[in-house]
């Protein structure tokens, strides 16, 4: 997915821990009732990934390096709640 059709959004965590992933975020990466996801953290971050895809394209440190820059380039004034 380009930078350009990156999507932010603001969600908050339940006493239970949960977190909403937005329709439209759910909707263009096919995240469906039971889909595995595999939850990785960077210095101050949560990444979520489909499991059948974490591997598939790049290992773990390249994936890392590419959400980290992603992110840097978000100003927070884009963030909707």
């Amino acid at each position: 997915m380009p930078d350009d059709d990156l999507i932010v959004k603001v969600s908050k965590v339940s006493d239970k821990g949960m977190v909403q992933i937005p329709f439209d975020i759910r909707e263009r990466l096919d995240l469906t009732p039971g889909t595995k996801m595999i939850v990785m953290t960077t210095e101050n971050a949560v990444v979520l990934r489909k499991a059948e895809l974490l591997f598939a394209r790049e290992p773990p440190a390249g994936l890392l390096r590419k959400i980290r820059a992603m992110f840097s380039k978000v100003p927070i004034r884009d963030i909707e709640e």
